[in-house]
C-alpha cells in the first residue's frame, strides 16, 4: 500500500540565518541528517512511504541532496575501470518526488490522484 505525505519544505528559515545562508531550510542538519530526513522518518514510522516536499525557492537544492542520497553511504570506487559499489547502510522503501515549486500544483496534484 502507498501512503503519500505532502511535506510543506519552503520559508526562508530567517531564524536559522546562521545555517541558512549557506543551505536551505530543509537541509540543515540535526545529527549529521538534514531536518526534512527527520521529518521523513518520523511519517515513515508511520507507514508513509512516499513524499512530496514542497518546497518553493529551495526545490533545486532537495532535488540535488536526494539525486545525491546513495552517494551519502559508504561507497568503493574501482579507479581502474570507472565502476562504483553501494554499500547500503541506510536502506529505505522511500520515494520522494519532485514537484519543483508549490506554485506547480499540478504536478503535485497529479501524483496525489494516482
Amino acid at each position: 500500500m502507498v501512503l503519500r505525505a505532502i511535506i510543506l519544505a519552503g520559508g526562508l528559515g530567517t531564524r536559522l540565518s546562521e545555517e541558512t545562508n549557506v543551505r536551505p531550510k530543509p537541509l540543515v542538519e540535526i545529527g549529521g541528517k538534514p531536518i526534512l530526513w527527520h521529518i521523513m522518518n518520523l511519517y515513515a514510522n508511520g507507514g508513509v512511504n512516499e513524499f512530496i516536499p514542497a518546497s518553493g525557492h529551495t526545490g533545486e537544492a532537495i532535488k540535488e541532496y536526494f539525486l545525491g542520497f546513495h552517494a551519502l553511504n559508504d561507497i568503493a570506487v574501482d579507479l581502474c575501470n570507472g565502476t562504483s559499489t553501494v554499500h547500503d547502510s541506510w536502506q529505505f522503501d522511500w520515494k520522494v518526488i519532485s514537484s519543483g515549486n508549490c506554485k506547480q500544483s499540478a504536478c503535485t496534484e497529479r501524483y496525489l490522484l494516482k
